[in-house]
Parts: C-alpha cells; sequence; structure tokens
C-alpha cells in the first residue's frame, strides 16, 4: 500500500522553485542532489545535455541515466562544492 502521507509530500516539492536554473547546468561538471522521500542522495556528472534532459552518470557507476527536467528530482540539483580539496 502507499503511504499517501509520503505521496502528498513528494507531490508538495512540485512547488519548490528550482536551486539550479536548467539553462546554468552543464556538461561535464558534477552536480548534488540531496535525499528527497523517494531517492536516495547522489552525486553524479552530466554527460550529456538536451533541451528537457540530461544524461548523468552517478559518480561510483558506470552506466548513464537520464534525468527530466520535469523530474522532481530536477529541482533540487545544485553544484557539487569541493571542500578542502575533497568533493
Amino acid at each position: 500500500m502507499i503511504d499517501k502521507t509520503k505521496m502528498l509530500s513528494f507531490m508538495k516539492l512540485r512547488e519548490v522553485e528550482p536551486l539550479t536554473d536548467w539553462e546554468n547546468i552543464k556538461v561535464g561538471e558534477i552536480y548534488h542532489v540531496p535525499p528527497l522521500i523517494y531517492n536516495k542522495r547522489m552525486d553524479f556528472i552530466v554527460k550529456d545535455k538536451q533541451r528537457d534532459s540530461i544524461k548523468i552518470i552517478k559518480l561510483g557507476d558506470n552506466y548513464s541515466q537520464t534525468m527530466f527536467r520535469t523530474d522532481i528530482t530536477s529541482r533540487f540539483i545544485s553544484k557539487k562544492l569541493e571542500l578542502h580539496g575533497r568533493n
């Protein structure tokens, strides 16, 4: 059975303004997405970018995935910052 509270919370995330404008996402750069209701935290590199989608590879993985501009997760993309010489 689907947890209605989680589903409603997830849908409310659609109201959040994107942390990074889609136009500012660049191929070859590393980004971060925090853990969301159904998703785990992840760092990824952008391998290809189209008008409404990006091909990404999670750091530590060898296969690409597609993230769409309309995905709720895409609202929480932020540039990965290097802290004290570490990613």
